[in-house]
């Protein structure tokens, strides 16, 4: 156990917005109204999000949160989440018949019918981020995403918007995650039948993101199946002083000390280049490992869609 002995920082205000949230939905259901994602909706999830982080920082190594987590991210065969990471801020060396990752996500907006971009981060807001943008929010991308416009959480997007707000995220130093997560879709509202049909694109910050924060105290089977990189993975070179300004930055816990160098563990390492992005002496980078799948959406199981045009 991680020790209780700091109190919850958000106090009973987020645990009642929590609650206030789920009686909401609830009653909903049971009324048989239709599902709507409100701006108090809004507020009230970037409040779990901060209670999220905080039991998993001191609950993560017991054994009910670990099985928490495995029931919410489903079994390896049917997954509840699926996560892929995509390095765009970080230069790739060494590629061989690539496929570079700008090329994937472009190819990957292009290929969408429908795409908005949120007005902020929920997990930025929730977390009162103090070093990136809190209103640099994500990208929903298919037909089930039109739920988030209906309600004015954010605005439609061409391609070459979204696409430039996907080089800003390069520029603010933020991880992409391609996610289909079936939780934040029915939290959000996209109707059952649209939801083979939504896909996000996250930019994550390592201080605030639920799945970059907490991704090292998940258990071994959610972050093999859940959290995939496109195969890229870190390399330290033998030039590496130790400085270990990258072990204290990777957000998976990949990256060890041996004597005065360091090493990483690739089956560990999920590839966002946070690592080489950190690294001062430049010698730690990012290779591509394994023969590259032709687009972005070949990386998902399911019947997955963008509502080609």
């Amino acid at each position: 156990m991680i020790g209780y002995r700091e109190p919850y920082p958000g106090g009973i205000v987020d645990l009642r917005g929590v609650l206030q949230w789920s009686i909401r939905k609830i009653n909903d259901r049971l009324h048989g109204r239709d599902y709507s994602f409100t701006r108090q909706d809004f507020l009230d999830l970037a409040k779990s999000i901060r209670l999220i982080n905080w039991m998993a920082e001191r609950s993560a190594h017991n054994r009910w949160y670990q099985r928490m987590v495995a029931g919410l991210f489903g079994p390896v065969e049917h997954p509840k989440v699926q996560s892929r990471v995509i390095p765009l801020h970080a230069q790739v060396h060494k590629s061989k018949n690539a496929v570079i990752p700008y090329q994937l996500v472009d190819d990957f907006i292009d290929r969408a019918r429908f795409r908005i971009i949120l007005d902020e981060c929920i997990c930025r807001r929730g977390m009162a981020c103090t070093h990136y943008p809190i209103e640099f929010g994500c990208i929903m991308l298919g037909e089930g995403a039109r739920v988030m416009l209906t309600n004015h959480h954010g605005r439609e997007a061409s391609a070459e918007q979204a696409k430039a707000h996907v080089r800003k995220a390069e520029e603010h130093g933020l991880v992409v995650f391609a996610a289909h997560a079936k939780f934040e879709m029915q939290a959000m509202g996209v109707p059952e039948d649209l939801r083979h049909r939504f896909i996000e694109l996250c930019f994550c910050c390592p201080c605030c993101c639920l799945a970059m924060k907490n991704i090292r105290y998940y258990p071994p089977d959610v972050k093999k199946h859940n959290f995939i990189n496109v195969g890229y993975v870190a390399k330290a070179l033998p030039e590496c002083t130790g400085c270990n300004r990258c072990v204290a930055a990777c957000p998976a816990g990949a990256i060890q000390v041996n004597g005065t160098k360091v090493w990483v563990q690739e089956d560990v390492c999920i590839g966002c280049g946070i690592c080489q992005l950190t690294c001062k002496e430049g010698v730690i980078r990012l290779v591509q490992v394994g023969k590259p799948k032709g687009e972005l959406l070949d990386y998902f199981e399911g019947r997955l869609q963008l509502d080609l045009s």
